[in-house]
């Protein structure tokens, strides 16, 4: 039974646990309202109750006629924390709060609102309310007049509006409420129309309108005291026919009954849009309202009539501007080229709604036919009584003086008559583009690989701005090594010669460099050469110096000669029967050439020290061998105590290894130098946008001489497409080359720098490329980055590059590196052949030869340093500024004007930003869009 009871309560838990769960954790969304009936004028409280969930939408609020739904403020949250049989779960909740305020009386539904609750749709139950209207009586009036008969549509119309409230007199307090309280009654409730601005105003400096007491009809044909309120604005009719006050509806929470206030601090209206406090009231501190209720009232309009305005003859360019207005215009720069982008600003003055003026449709003038104007329509922003548009207009060619007069129609009320103002013309000057004046040789036909190759070496020293649209652009290249063959005809000739010479007088050199022979061979030489017996004891006396170096200090100290100090060595180092007989051999050697009476014979004594010498030689080698094998064993001793160490040290190997590829992972990482992923691409969508670029460029350049603007924009697209095949992983130098080419005619110099300076790269010594990168970069501005000349030297030096680099232009570098090679080998074969005894004039024949290969050895290394890199990017904007740190916040430290297409060194990187240093040592930080790497 016991059993049973228990069994029964576990499964009773359970089932609690369970529900308490889905409680906590299903979603559950409600709405409610404060009220089902409302007075018209007087807001009812919305709520949607969200429970349980993690993520929610809020829902959008439908549109119903006679029903204003706004936000009444940011959501709140609570949460509860419920534990059952020591199980604890936590439940959350969301309120949306919203007030629904009537216009009209009436019956109003609420439809259901859809909205996301945890990724999934929920819907609400629609609700019906109910709108009554509170009796006004003679409560409340409100007027509307304007000061015109009749005005156009558009045209400004000023307006008074006037609030007529019946003072409220507390009979049991006989007290009568003053003006300033009776504003203050007025609800934020209140729609205000055409006024709202008005009031906002006033507001916000903390002003009211004044109220004054005036008579008036109660509606019922008597006149009563009513305080009245007076407003005038300006306003401008939207649409025909009478004055509308169907926007305005005034709502004034009017008191039935005051009450002894609790807090002396309490607020006399907390609904009120200027406040109110309690201690203005004349009651301040003793009574408040303790009552009211809601009263709303329409406005009665006069009898102004809205005119629509006429359409016959309106201007082409009219573009609904009522009043009186003038325009002027301001251009920059005023110094351009065709294609070229001029900031074109409007201004125009007026007496109209200013907010509602639109700019003159610049794209459909013929005035501006002769310029690219952009057909969006402009957003202006208001000052005063002006409005300010600005535009960018481009010159479709040279040649062109003048920004003509833009006209600005409008339709005056005065005289009802459309009118039209000019601006003043803007003086320009147009030149023919930059990017376009170098190209000779412009052409829009389709040109194969080797044709293309074989136009280019025919004009290689002017720009090409024909592409390649060969398929083989769409397959990627490794670089080639610039420079590396014909070092080989330089570098060997002399040392040919080196070797010939050496050949040549081996003997006088062996004869005369003895320091290049082991000490054995000199002794042996010596011996063998020598005429007495004192020269040989002078050999072996060197040789035993050398072999068994003696101490000078010890020698010193015993007063021992020479000969004694170096046979004491000999018996030092453990060689004492050899120390013995060269002591004898040394002392019989030191004698005279007549030995008792005897002559002594020279070719017995050579015998007897070439044999000493001999075996001296063979027991230092001995030793040495000796010492050699005690050296080893000595190793291997080591070896095999270091074999223990062995896995320690390859372990730690591996952990170094790690912490250096790690490191440089994130070097990489942190330089910025770490490969995005490319743009899938298939070779048949590689073949369409090559093709689609290619057409865009050959297009652009068609129209290059008649409508630069027009062309830019063709040279753009092909620019784009061009990048996207780069983008997709090709690397190929004709891309880069056509990528670099549609830069440049798009007015992107440092991008076109940056692409150039790829291809070659790849092709270093293409001509075409060079000459093209050298165009470019001729264009790039240097006034950030004067020459640095101190002094004469530095002057020539620079006259020295100058003119290699106007020679290397005039005949290429593979000529010159011909001339060096011709020069090299003719210059030192002949060279050669001197050394070899023919007999020729190397000053007749080998002058010229040796002069040529001066001169293009002075050139190639000038040109090599005229071309070192000076950094690994470009800048690519005009305008640059170095911020001390990664990010706009950070002080900035340098503004570089003329910067684009100028290299720079990268130093670090971090997130989207790069720190570089400029050719003149300036650091700073830079956004990375500004950099093409290289």
């Amino acid at each position: 039974m016991d059993h049973t009871k228990n069994y029964i309560r576990a499964i009773l838990t359970i089932l609690t646990v369970g529900i308490a769960g889905s409680s906590a954790f299903a979603g559950d969304v409600s709405m409610s309202l404060s009220s089902r009936e409302a007075y018209v004028g007087s807001p009812i409280q919305m709520q949607i109750a969200i429970k349980n969930a993690k993520d929610y939408e809020q829902p959008a609020l439908p549109q119903i006629d006679g029903i204003e739904i706004r936000s009444a403020g940011s959501p709140s949250q609570s949460s509860q924390v419920t534990i059952i049989n020591g199980r604890r779960s936590e439940s959350r909740s969301v309120i949306l709060n919203y007030l629904i305020t009537p216009r009209r009386a009436g019956t109003f539904e609420i439809p259901p609102l859809k909205f996301k609750v945890d990724g999934k749709d929920v819907e609400t139950e629609a609700i019906r309310i109910i709108a009554t209207k509170s009796e006004t009586g003679d409560l409340l009036f409100v007027e509307l007049e304007g000061k015109k008969e009749k005005v156009f549509v558009g045209q400004p119309l000023e307006m008074v509006l006037r609030i007529y409230i019946k003072p409220y007199r507390d009979q049991d307090h006989e007290l009568t409420l003053s003006e300033g309280d009776m504003w203050n009654m007025i609800s934020d409730q209140t729609a205000w129309g055409s006024f709202q601005k008005r009031i906002e105003e006033m507001a916000n400096s903390r002003q009211r309108p004044g109220g004054k007491e005036v008579l008036h009809d109660n509606g019922q044909g008597e006149e009563r005291a009513y305080y009245m309120y007076e407003i005038t604005a300006k306003v401008y009719p939207t649409k025909a026919g009478k004055i509308s006050g169907d926007d305005l509806q005034i709502v004034v929470n009017y008191p039935t009954a005051l009450g002894r206030s609790r807090d002396p601090f309490d607020r006399f209206f907390e609904d009120s849009p200027f406040g109110g406090g309690f201690m203005s009231s004349p009651f301040s501190n003793r009574l408040s309202v303790a009552s009211s209720r809601p009263v709303v009232a329409g406005a009665t309009v006069d009898a102004t009539e809205v005119i629509p305005v006429p359409t016959e003859g309106r201007p082409a360019d009219y573009r609904g501007a009522v009043g009186q207005y003038n325009i002027v215009t301001q251009a920059s720069p005023v110094n351009v080229h065709a294609g070229d982008s001029i900031t074109l600003n409007l201004g125009i003055v007026g007496t109209g709604p200013m907010e509602l003026v639109q700019a003159p449709p610049l794209s459909e003038l013929p005035e501006l036919k002769e310029f690219k104007v952009s057909n969006q329509p402009l957003a202006g922003y208001v000052k005063d009584d002006s409005k300010v548009f600005s535009t960018t207009i481009r010159p479709r060619q040279a040649g062109i003086t003048e920004i003509p007069a833009i006209p600005f129609s409008f339709f005056n009320p005065e005289t009802e008559q459309f009118e039209t103002v000019h601006s003043s013309p803007i003086k320009i000057t147009v030149e023919k583009a930059d990017s376009l004046a170098l190209d000779s040789i412009v052409g829009a036909k389709s040109t194969n690989s080797k044709q293309q190759n074989a136009t280019q070496n025919a004009i290689s020293l002017t720009p090409s701005f024909i592409n390649f649209d060969a398929p083989s652009v769409l397959i990627s290249q490794q670089p080639q090594s610039a420079w590396n063959w014909w070092w080989l005809a330089v570098v060997v000739p002399p040392v040919m010669w080196v070797i010939t010479l050496i050949t040549r007088y081996r003997h006088w050199i062996a004869e005369h460099l003895p320091s290049l022979r082991s000490p054995q061979a000199r002794c042996f030489t010596q011996i063998s050469n020598a005429k007495d017996q004192t020269v040989i004891a002078h050999a072996l006396l060197q040789y035993i110096q050398k072999m068994f170096p003696a101490r000078k200090s010890a020698a010193v100290a015993e007063n021992l000669d020479e000969t004694s100090s170096t046979i004491g060595a000999i018996r030092a180092a453990g060689f004492y029967e050899l120390a013995a007989e060269a002591e004898a051999l040394l002392e019989q050697l030191s004698h005279s050439n007549i030995s008792y009476g005897a002559p002594v014979d020279l070719e017995e004594q050579r015998s007897t020290a070439l044999e000493f010498l001999s075996r001296l030689a063979d027991q230092i080698n001995s030793q040495s061998s000796r010492r050699i094998r005690r050296s080893q064993k000595s190793k291997d001793k080591l070896k095999k105590h270091a074999r223990f160490s062995q896995p320690a040290a390859m372990l730690l190997g591996l952990v170094l290894a790690s912490a250096a590829s790690t490191a440089m992972a994130n070097d990489i990482t942190a330089t910025g130098l770490s490969s995005e992923p490319h743009v899938q691409l298939d070779q048949s969508q590689r073949e369409v946008i090559l093709n689609d670029a290619s057409e865009s460029y050959r297009n652009g350049l068609s129209l290059a001489e008649t409508n630069a603007a027009d062309a830019k924009d063709l040279f753009l697209r092909a620019a784009k497409k061009y990048q996207l095949l780069v983008d997709s992983g090709i690397s190929n130098a004709d891309l880069y080359f056509n990528l670099g080419n549609a830069y440049l005619q798009s007015n992107q110099l440092g991008r076109a720098i940056a692409n150039y300076n790829r291809a070659l790269k790849i092709e270093p010594d293409n001509r075409q490329f060079q000459v093209n990168l050298n165009a470019a970069q001729g264009m790039v501005k240097t006034a950030d980055t004067p020459q640095k000349l101190s002094g004469p030297d530095e002057s020539l030096l620079l006259k020295l590059k100058n003119g290699n680099a106007d020679l290397i232009k005039l005949v290429g570098q593979q000529t010159v590196i011909a001339v060096l090679v011709i020069s090299s080998l003719a210059f030192w074969g002949l060279l050669i052949l001197r050394t070899m005894d023919h007999k020729l004039s190397l000053w007749k024949f080998g002058t010229l030869p040796g002069l040529l290969l001066l001169v293009s050895l002075v050139s190639i290394y000038l040109h090599t340093g005229n071309t070192a890199p000076q950094g690994n990017a470009v800048i690519v904007e005009q305008h640059l500024k170095l911020h001390a740190g990664d990010g706009e916040q950070f002080a900035e430290v340098a503004v570089l004007d003329s910067a684009e297409g100028h290299r720079v060194q990268t130093l670090a990187h971090r997130g989207t930003w790069t720190q570089i240093e400029t050719a003149q040592g300036q650091t700073g930080w830079v956004p990375d869009r500004v950099l093409e790497l290289l």
